[in-house]
């Protein structure tokens, strides 16, 4: 089960926020050792159920009016390894940027600009999933305050993926 994740102050994603950003994430535990950042994006982000599909381009029929980007099936598609590290997969979930250790996905839009991290933490053997959004006017606010609870059901699901995949280890049960 995935458990909620303050991310590292010294994070790949710590070179977008500011003040008064959003920044969230999730995590589930990993064996050791775990498998490097690339192999988990492919396994975990880019591993959606068709819900998660279904609510991508209901969204995008949405937002089409209001002159937002929209993905396309290549936007879902799981990049190969070496389009992760060489960070030339393309779209809407575009690499920005690949460690061994954490892999920058996102995008930016007139009415927000976003990037997701998937991290592997040697230290604590986990893999996070974070997200970092900073909105550029009240569309974007508006857009983040809907979005966040299905967001927050996506990460998890993407998180569970590992898991699934036997990549994550399950957790023991806890009292959080």
């Amino acid at each position: 089960m995935a458990r909620n994740y303050h991310y590292p102050a010294k994070g790949l994603l710590r070179r977008y926020y500011a003040n008064g950003d959003f920044l969230d994430g999730q995590s589930v535990p990993l064996p050791h050792p775990a498998p490097d950042a690339a192999t988990l994006t492919i396994a975990t982000f880019f591993n959606m159920p068709r819900w998660v599909v279904a609510l991508l381009a209901l969204r995008d029929r949405l937002v089409t009016p209001l002159g937002l980007k929209t993905g396309t099936e290549l936007d879902l598609r799981p990049p190969t390894r070496d389009e992760i590290v060489s960070a030339t997969y393309p779209g809407i979930f575009a690499v920005h940027a690949a460690t061994d250790d954490e892999v920058i996905l996102g995008s930016d839009d007139k009415h927000l600009d976003f990037r997701i991290s998937i991290l592997r933490s040697r230290q604590d053997d986990l893999v996070a999933l974070s997200t970092w959004v900073r909105p550029h006017n009240l569309l974007g606010r508006t857009y983040l305050t809907l979005v966040y609870p299905f967001h927050r059901l996506i990460v998890a699901r993407c998180l569970a993926n590992a898991t699934g995949l036997g990549i994550a280890k399950q957790s023991p049960a806890s009292t959080c």
